[in-house]
């Protein structure tokens, strides 16, 4: 029988971030008691409408899923934009690394090459890619290593991007990619806009 102090610790941990990873060494004491003390953990989360599933390896992953409409996380444009990015790159790297491999790293430079593709009109700057990586740590998704100071700055991603934007949900993601380039576009200045203004003010 677990411990009451384990287990509303790794239910606590899993309410706030919605994915333990056994593959990165700070949450694998987490995963591997999910996974030694499974049917407990559900029954914490069963009576609120929560399921915990369980990915074993080569995934080494628990995921928290609530599928009643309005109570999943919501992540803001950007943020799925970027998901969307890094979830595709997560899979062009895995193609290229030894099965036995934990860490998918991308450098900052190919995430804005893969953003440039999608022809938005403002490139992520330091500070917004800061803050939308802040979110996907919290979700356990990606985190920087280091600090983003420049483009070979790097990103690990986790396999959970996978599981945060499965197949189903990726025509969802690149229409609202196409939404914000749209809206965006809407608020852009026309080249020598401020140009104009400044010589009429003369």
């Amino acid at each position: 029988m677990a411990t009451i102090d384990l287990l509303e610790e790794t239910a606590n941990y899993l309410l706030n971030h919605c994915f333990v990873l056994g593959c990165v060494e700070e949450q694998r004491a987490k995963y591997l008691y999910i996974q030694d003390h499974l049917n407990e953990v559900r029954a914490v989360f069963k009576p609120l409408g929560y399921a915990v599933l369980l990915y074993p390896a080569p995934m080494q992953a628990a995921a928290l899923v609530n599928e009643h409409e309005g109570s999943q996380a919501r992540l803001l444009k950007y943020e799925s934009i970027l998901l969307l990015v890094l979830r595709l790159l997560y899979l062009q790297k895995r193609e290229s690394l030894a099965a036995s491999a934990d860490e998918v790293l991308v450098t900052v430079e190919e995430v804005q090459a893969e953003l440039q593709k999608m022809n938005l009109p403002r490139k992520l700057d330091q500070q917004t890619l800061e803050k939308l990586m802040r979110t996907l740590r919290r979700y356990n998704l990606a985190r920087s290593v280091g600090r983003l100071s420049g483009l070979d700055s790097r990103i690990e991603v986790f396999p959970t991007v996978l599981l945060a934007l499965p197949d189903a949900d990726l025509a969802d993601a690149a229409a609202e990619s196409a939404r914000t380039r749209t809206e965006l576009g809407l608020y852009e200045r026309p080249e020598g806009a401020d140009m104009e203004a400044g010589e009429g003010e003369a």
